[in-house]
């Protein structure tokens, strides 16, 4: 399968060959394996592991879609960034920020509290990618 990354920053990844892909729905985790239907579903923040011929490769998305059609793979996200590009350091400084910004809100704020809520989901991924990626041997 081919995987295409885009994000409103332009293209992070062309044409990448894969063996299998992780991805974060909206409603948990999904695998897209060679030969998958097509479909198009939401995506959540989270990690999307990709499994290559060479050996795993971790990134940090925070939501958008993906489109699988034939073996083309097509990920629509806000930001997708390697393990290796991740600063751990600073993502749990902004955190802590996220964190505090959560507080000032409650579920009844609507939009702002899930923008907030956003916020801090996709830092708390950064901070797993990073981890994650140092055991996969990057």
């Amino acid at each position: 399968m081919k995987l295409d990354v885009v994000t409103p920053e332009g293209s992070k990844i062309t044409d990448m060959d894969t063996v299998e892909i992780t991805l974060p729905g909206i409603v948990g985790e999904m695998g897209i394996l060679p030969g998958h239907v097509a479909m198009m579903a939401g995506l959540g923040a989270g990690p999307m592991l990709v499994q290559t011929d060479k050996g795993p490769q971790l990134f940090a998305i925070s939501g958008g879609f993906v489109e699988v059609l034939n073996e083309q793979v097509r990920v629509l996200t806000e930001t997708c960034e390697g393990f290796a590009d991740i600063d751990a350091d600073r993502a749990r400084e902004k955190l802590v920020g996220a964190n505090t910004n959560l507080d000032g809100f409650s579920p009844a704020d609507g939009e702002a509290y899930q923008v907030a809520l956003s916020s801090v989901k996709k830092h708390e991924t950064r901070i797993k990618v990073a981890e994650d990626g140092k055991s996969l041997g990057g």
